[in-house]
């Protein structure tokens, strides 16, 4: 058995040890090491914060989590030894930890440690209190400054700046200590250390008031002297850290924390902010790549702005998309509170405050591709120009170059359009939207050919408020400081340089500056690769030259008369890419490859008395031309060896060959073949058949230049499926004429004639369906008007359908192409919208009728497609007629109530009235008889004076229950169980049923009476089930305890259980148990109403066993203790 557990510890750790130098290239002595030391004691400091520091005893920060990242990647386990600096420092000199993840190297400590090269730069300033005056070193002197013992600053200051004086602490945080209560005038640190623990320990600011050129923070991992294996595993995985890891771990502590910009808000702009958690923005239908909405989502520049912008904030935008006018109006209206790109003008200025402007356009001419005498704005008068409706722009063109024919269009797409097919000459648009929609959809038909400079245009972009909400203008223009460098580039990268959005490592840039790649280009290759007049030309090179554009890359051309010198340039690594090519297994030995760019089938030219050739094993046997070590000749010569293979120099060659007869065929790219075929006039020569092997076009890299195959691949995914297009079709949209061939003519035509047939049928079936689908629609519309709920569909706000329950819902004769906001309050629609995903997401919600007055309606909707276009359909019941039989049923259970309180009344007063009717009649007698003394006499006043007391509490009692306003106020759920036990205190006495309770004292901010109503109709239920049985088991057990932040109320009575068939049906209305005579079957239900809706918590009810009686029910209460 001890045998096969080593066995499986020997696997575990192998594989363990295998996948960890999947990532990393460790030796066999540091494979040994870490397999004979699997933990490593790792010293961690107390107080570093972000970078290295412990927190509720768990070890944390930047360090941590490259140790992380380390121990996955060598299977190292790290062990914590969580100790301050100076200690730290002790224990490795001491050897009783093996390494220290975050610190400077300094010439003390590399007389007893081993550092790995830096993996963090931060840079170091002087901190000091706001009203000091220091602005450079020459400042320090005869200061003091605060230090923790063992930093690297010790040796600084006592190497640079011995006339400081220094106070030695034992942290950083104890450092800012000494700053504030003026121990000492100045520490060194830097923006994420002071950052963080000032804000984590609420200490007075500190300020940074110059940078330490000469202190160089480069920050490594060390471990002790006798470790030097240790520390080169520590590098190679360091190494082998991502720039992506690193950007995460870095965004995760630091973000942009040495840039960050901290604003203040004053106090009503806070407060503003608290009221307004939500803020309605327009959003365009189709303004790209600014704001737009596809498919119910806004996109766009713009909206990720906004996003990231109310983030800063925290405000949540809401986005209603309409058309540019609609949403003006709408703005007007004050349903909408940003117009969150628009332009400045007089007019606008009446009713908008603008916020500074943060996008500045260029407006470009745009016009076909054969069309490039329109150059400036004066070149546009006298031709008809397409331009968006309403918008700025627009009128100042109609308005100050009145000669311009001017076209109004809604969109831009329906503008460019125009200009497409020849509707107008030309159009004006941003440069960026004119790129966006130019190479999405335009890219054949459109190109910009010059800048319009409108006179009084203004061409910045702001965001606008409403007039009287200034405070929100000022809130936006502090909120646009927030926005870092990075999080603009990000954007920018996204929606603005989305052509250039590539990835590239910090090795990968440095390999970019700093490499001049050596091409070898093939001379005579086309259509992929040929030279022309010294320069190279092909799909090949066209695909090159965007890698060239994409990466920044400096190349430098050599052109090769054959192939195989190209080959064997790159393998002796005189140059270094060969960009036509393909991936073979002898080339391997020598070169790697980029992704696959191009794929095309190789194809077989022969003679045109040959007949067909399927592939190329119709070959074997047969003297065949091919290029010499060209891709085909490699991947021919492995698929099929027995064909009799001719080397040639070139293509030309090889098709000379093949019209004198001298070789049976030639095999080549198709593409390659076509083109030479017909450039180089063989008339007798045809393309026959393809051999079945297909030619992934691939760029060949000297094989030490896996960084450049790197960048090659990302510029590859990068370029766009047009880029492609326009590549493939400049150079393979070759015409070739083919010799009739009247045996394919009919073989054609016969399937001519079947497809014909099934298109016949086709079109057959499809009337039948549409038909189908007709009557269907009819039925479903058929259907919904028939349906007792209102049906409405809407698109953008807009109804575009509404059934006739609807119309009588909401009292309209018509609805269609109305604003839904005419039936449903604003904040109602937004959250029916937003979740619409959730299932059977049920809304109540008042609606508002054509005389507006408010109906009670319950909502349902969900996303659908209607005439395909995406939309939302809603459901609406009308619960008018529910809402009057609910408050029917509650003020039958009140009255129902009454009466059992009236009976308790009668109970609690039979004996009370019983005694006062004695003591007076006592008194009487006594008079007569001559017995009644003075002491009589007064005591029998004060007993019928106590009795008449306890009667007037039992009818205060009584009104305090019977109050129908519905106050919230703190009051002990103690006091409220006893002022029920006293309104049925005789009752229960009556009936001999015990109660017992064990209530811990909570106090509710809750409604008192509503709580006391329920309660009192659970202790009813009881004490009536209790009467049924013997009464020495009469008991109620009243039970009340905390849970978590709710008040638990158990109530159980011993009156043997409730059926378990009926159990489930308690809560319902009208359900009881009893006689018609005892009850209404209302009690209960109400109960659970005023639990669950009333006092937002949770009532069940089940039978259990409890003390010694083995058939109880309980009832349990869960509610909030503050509402």
């Amino acid at each position: 058995m001890s045998v096969i557990k080593s066995l499986l510890f020997f696997l575990i750790f192998f594989s363990n040890i295998s996948y960890a130098n999947s990532n990393i290239n460790l030796t066999e002595e540091e494979i040994q090491y870490i397999k004979n030391n699997p933990t490593i004691k790792v010293g961690a400091e107390k107080n570093w914060a972000p970078f290295d520091f412990a927190e509720d005893g768990l070890y944390k920060g930047l360090a941590r989590d490259y140790l992380d990242i380390i121990e996955k990647k060598t299977s190292l386990k790290f062990e914590y030894d969580i100790d301050s600096w100076n200690n730290l420092l002790k224990k490795i000199k001491q050897n009783k930890i093996q390494l220290l993840p975050i610190l400077k190297k300094t010439q003390k400590r590399e007389k007893y440690l081993l550092f790995t090269r830096d993996y963090l730069t931060i840079r170091a300033y002087a901190y000091t209190l706001k009203d000091v005056e220091i602005s450079s070193t020459k400042d320090l002197v005869g200061k003091t400054i605060a230090i923790p013992k063992g930093s690297s600053h010790e040796e600084y200051i006592e190497k640079n700046h011995p006339k400081v004086k220094v106070l030695t602490v034992k942290n950083v945080l104890e450092a800012i200590d000494a700053i504030n209560t003026k121990k000492a005038d100045f520490l060194i640190s830097n923006i994420p250390i002071i950052n963080y623990l000032t804000n984590k320990q609420n200490l007075s600011k500190i300020y940074p008031k110059f940078h330490l050129n000469d202190i160089e923070n480069k920050l490594s991992m060390a471990t002790n002297k006798q470790t030097n294996i240790l520390v080169n595993i520590i590098q190679k995985a360091l190494d082998s850290i991502t720039q992506n890891e690193k950007n995460t771990i870095s965004s995760k502590w630091l973000g942009n924390i040495e840039n960050k910009k901290v604003l203040t808000f004053t106090k009503e702009e806070i407060n503003f902010i608290k009221k307004n958690e939500r803020l309605v923005i327009a959003n365009e239908l189709a303004y790209k790549p600014y704001d737009f909405n596809e498919e119910g989502e806004p996109k766009g520049y713009i909206i990720d702005y906004i996003r990231l912008l109310f983030s800063k904030i925290g405000i949540e935008p809401i986005f209603k998309a309409k058309e540019w006018s609609l949403l003006v109006n709408d703005f007007k209206e004050r349903k909408i509170d940003i117009l969150p790109i628009i332009t400045k003008n007089k007019k606008r200025e009446e009713y908008i405050s603008f916020s500074k402007p943060y996008i500045n356009q260029n407006m470009s001419i745009i016009t076909k591709k054969s069309n490039n005498s329109l150059i400036n704005i004066d070149d546009l008068d006298g031709k008809t120009v397409a331009l968006a409706k309403n918008w700025n722009m627009t009128k100042l063109v109609k308005k100050h170059h009145p000669k311009i024919k001017v076209i109004e269009y809604k969109t831009v797409s329906e503008f460019l359009d125009a200009v497409a097919n020849n509707y107008a000459d030309a159009t004006i648009l941003d440069k960026l939207s004119a790129n966006y929609y130019i190479k999405s959809k335009y890219i054949h038909k459109l190109h910009i050919t010059g800048t319009a400079h409108i006179k009084n245009f203004n061409p910045m972009l702001s965001m606008g408020v409403h007039k009287d909400t200034k405070i929100l203008k000022d809130i936006i223009n502090k909120a646009m400081l927030l926005i870092s460098d990075e999080e603009q580039k990000n954007l920018n990268n996204k929606w603005i340089n989305h052509t250039k959005n590539i990835n590239f490592t910090k090795k990968e840039l440095d390999f970019i500056k700093n490499t001049i790649i050596n091409i070898s280009l093939v001379k005579t290759w086309a259509p992929f690769a040929f030279e022309n007049n010294g320069k190279p030309y092909g799909l090949g090179y066209d695909f090159w030259s965007l890698i060239i554009d994409k990466a920044n890359l400096k190349t430098k051309n050599h052109f090769d008369d054959k192939f195989s010198s190209s080959l064997k340039k790159i393998e002796l690594k005189e140059n270094d890419v060969l960009v036509t090519t393909s991936k073979t297994k002898d080339r391997e030995k020598f070169a790697i490859f980029s992704d696959s760019y191009f794929k095309a089938p190789i194809g077989i030219a022969t003679l045109k008395d040959k007949d067909y050739i399927p592939d190329a094993s119709k070959l074997i046997g047969k003297k065949v031309a091919v290029g010499e070590n060209y891709t085909a000749h490699k991947l021919i010569k492995e698929a099929y060896p027995s064909i009799n293979l001719i080397p040639v120099k070139n293509i030309g060659e090889a098709l000379d060959l093949l019209s004198k007869d001298e070789v049976y065929a030639v095999v080549d790219i198709m593409p390659v073949l076509i083109h030479n075929i017909k450039s180089k006039g063989f008339n007798n020569i045809k393309i026959t058949g393809v051999t079945g092997i297909d030619f992934n076009m691939n760029i060949l890299i000297r094989n030490d230049y896996t960084l450049l195959q790197s960048i090659i691949n990302k510029v590859l995914k990068n370029i766009t499926p047009e880029e492609k297009e326009l590549i493939y079709n400049k150079w393979l949209n070759i015409e070739y004429e083919k010799v009739f061939d009247y045996s394919l003519f009919w073989k054609v035509a016969l399937i001519f004639i079947i497809i014909l047939l099934l298109i016949l049928y086709k079109n057959n079936q499809l009337l039948k369906y549409q038909k189908r689908l007709e009557n269907t629609t009819k039925n479903f519309e058929t259907v919904i008007d028939l349906s007792l709920a209102g049906i409405l569909i809407i698109k953008d706000y807009q109804i575009i359908y509404a059934n006739k329950e609807t119309l009588n819902i909401f009292k309209y004769e018509e609805l269609v192409n109305k604003d839904i906001s005419m039936l449903l309050q604003e904040k109602d629609i937004v959250e029916i919208i937003r979740q619409t995903e959730e299932k059977d997401k049920e809304h109540e919600v008042i609606g508002i009728t054509k005389d507006r007055t408010n109906v009670p309606l319950l909502v349902n909707a969900k996303k659908i497609v209607y005439d395909n276009l995406s939309s939302y359909i809603i459901s609406v019941v009308d619960l008018t007629e529910i809402k009057n039989k609910e408050n029917l049923i509650i003020q039958q259970s009140k009255m129902a109530s009454l009466g059992e309180m009236i009976a308790n009344i009668a109970h609690q007063w039979r004996q009370p009235l019983s005694s006062i009717t004695t003591t007076a009649s006592g008194l009487k007698v006594q008079k007569e008889f001559g017995l009644l003394t003075d002491k009589i006499f007064i005591d029998s006043v004060d007993s019928i004076t106590n009795t008449t007391q306890f009667l007037s509490q039992t009818i205060d009692d009584f009104q305090n229950y019977m109050r129908k306003d519905k106050i919230k106020q703190n009051f002990t759920i103690e006091n409220s169980i006893n002022t029920v036990l006293s309104i049925v205190k005789g009752s229960l006495k009556n009936y001999f049923i015990n109660i017992e309770k064990d209530i811990e004292e909570i106090e509710l901010y809750s409604y008192e009476n509503e709580l006391n109503q329920a309660i009192l109709n659970i202790i009813n239920n009881s004490k009536d089930a209790l009467k049924n049985i013997e009464e020495n088991q009469r008991n109620i057990y009243i039970n009340v305890l905390k849970k978590d932040n709710k008040a638990l109320i158990e109530i159980i009575d011993t009156a043997g259980g409730i059926k378990e068939d009926i159990i489930k049906k308690v809560f319902e209305p009208y359900f009881t148990t009893k006689h018609k005579s005892q009850g209404t079957g209302l009690g209960l239900y109400m109960t659970h109403k005023i639990i669950t809706e009333s006092l937002e918590g949770q009532i069940s009810i089940n039978n259990i066993s409890y003390k010694n009686y083995e058939k109880c029910t309980k009832v349990n209460i869960l509610i909030p203790i503050k509402l």
